[in-house]
């Protein structure tokens, strides 16, 4: 499952608004008795891997997993993302899933944990911009 933060901003370049949404959804998902497998971030978007969910409907089961964290993070941290996003949006209305049965459960977690990984080492190549490099 993919879920993106409302207008696609980049909340999760901020490690402590990454590991709290993280610990949002883990948090909600043990409630409701859904073994997520792997999570992980992009600057942009979040990846979870989920397993045990055969008792849920899709969207019955991530209106839960977004309300809760969308809730949690606005409640107590919306300082970590206030610049970004404003008002009662945290993700954007949609989600993109797909099921695995082609490839088995290690390749899906290891492409969640070990696929985000190129998203970062672009932000990192990034050469920071100065005043004088406005001039021309």
């Amino acid at each position: 499952m993919q879920f993106t933060p409302a207008y696609r901003r980049d909340i999760f370049v901020e490690s402590l608004a990454r590991e709290l949404t993280i610990a949002y959804i883990i948090q909600r998902s043990r409630e409701m008795k859904v073994d997520i497998a792997a999570i992980e971030c992009g600057p942009d978007h979040l990846h979870l891997f989920v397993k045990q969910w055969k008792n849920w409907k899709i969207p019955v089961l991530v209106w839960p997993l977004k309300t809760y964290s969308s809730r949690m993070m606005r409640k107590g941290h919306r300082y970590l993302f206030s610049d970004k996003l404003w008002g009662k949006k945290f993700w954007s209305c949609g989600y993109f899933h797909r099921t695995v049965g082609a490839v088995n459960s290690e390749t899906v977690k290891r492409y969640i944990t070990e696929g985000q990984k190129k998203h970062w080492k672009e932000l990192e190549h990034r050469p920071q911009r100065t005043l004088l490099g406005y001039s021309a």
